[in-house]
């Protein structure tokens, strides 16, 4: 009896090694889990807060900048269907105001009839406005200050029929370690217009495939819920994106353990829209290994 319970133990130990890169999840719950994270990436592609309908990103000067359909105007709109101006914007020293040109603007509070305050990083001041289909905020990058222009309606998102991927693996949902950095350190980021800018990672994380073994520089900071990843592969420039790709992980639970799910690894906004600002894969998150799960390229990038 003594015997079959230790080879009863040893069965269970053998089990729970081979699956523990799975943590117990079935094929069929797997699937189920990643289609549904799939079709939530879709929606929000589709959203009005998603990357489909985003037509311009212009950047400011100092002082006045017109913004309309017109040839004389400083940040010009690509179509007729609107008029030849719309608005001036006005950067003073961080701050940015906005005169309407044309009755129908509105924010969130009415109406824009005059000058207005749209935005104040330092007094936590952020407000959208909306002129027929479009809708526009300002950003703030470094010390850059842009107009990001929507169109809710797009021919983008009319003409939007979903992103192709990988077939879903349960091989490529791995257990990785996660290996603190003490104390925290900043990571230098560039992004796509040249822009570099430190961001914290807590640590990194391990994994093995085929035997050998790699490592990705998480970013995040102490209060947030998860970690953010940006990695580029072997498929980066053919099959995927040549920017990389992104993920977003939940923190390691007690044991320093993450799951890792290369199924869900998605698009930067720059594979659906030239108006975006997107960071790019440090040197050291640059992977030789083909990473052939998740989401392919897009369009023409």
């Amino acid at each position: 009896m003594k015997n079959i319970h230790l080879l009863s133990i040893l069965c269970s130990l053998i089990f729970l090694s081979c699956n523990s890169k799975q943590k117990n999840i079935s094929v069929e719950e797997h699937l189920m889990e990643v289609n549904d994270w799939h079709e939530k990436q879709m929606v929000s592609l589709r959203s009005e807060t998603g990357w489909l309908n985003l037509i311009g990103l212009y950047w400011l000067k100092e002082g006045l900048n017109s913004f309309g359909s017109g040839h004389q105007v400083d940040l010009k709109l690509e179509s007729d269907q609107f008029p030849e101006e719309i608005g001036q914007f006005e950067l003073i020293e961080g701050k940015v105001f906005f005169t309407p040109s044309q009755k129908g603007i509105t924010s969130n509070s009415g109406e824009i009839m005059d000058r207005v305050l749209i935005f104040d990083s330092e007094n936590g001041i952020a407000e959208a406005l909306s002129f027929r289909s479009l809708h526009w905020a300002i950003i703030k990058r470094s010390d850059a200050y842009g107009l990001r222009l929507r169109d809710f309606e797009a021919e983008a998102v009319k003409k939007f029929e979903g992103v192709e991927r990988f077939p879903v693996n349960l091989e490529w949902r791995i257990i990785a370690d996660f290996v603190p950095y003490s104390p925290p350190k900043d990571i230098m980021i560039t992004n796509v217009i040249g822009q570099t800018t430190p961001n914290p990672s807590p640590g990194y994380l391990q994994f093995e495939v085929g035997g050998k073994t790699y490592k990705i520089d998480a970013l995040g900071s102490e209060e947030d819920e998860e970690l953010f990843l940006i990695f580029a592969d072997a498929t980066s420039g053919g099959e995927t994106y040549g920017g990389g790709r992104y993920m977003y992980v939940k923190k390691a639970d007690a044991s320093g353990k993450i799951i890792l799910d290369f199924n869900k690894a998605y698009n930067p906004p720059c594979v659906y829209t030239p108006h975006a600002t997107c960071p790019l894969p440090p040197r050291q998150n640059i992977l030789d290994l083909a990473i052939t799960a998740g989401h392919k390229n897009f369009g023409d990038h």
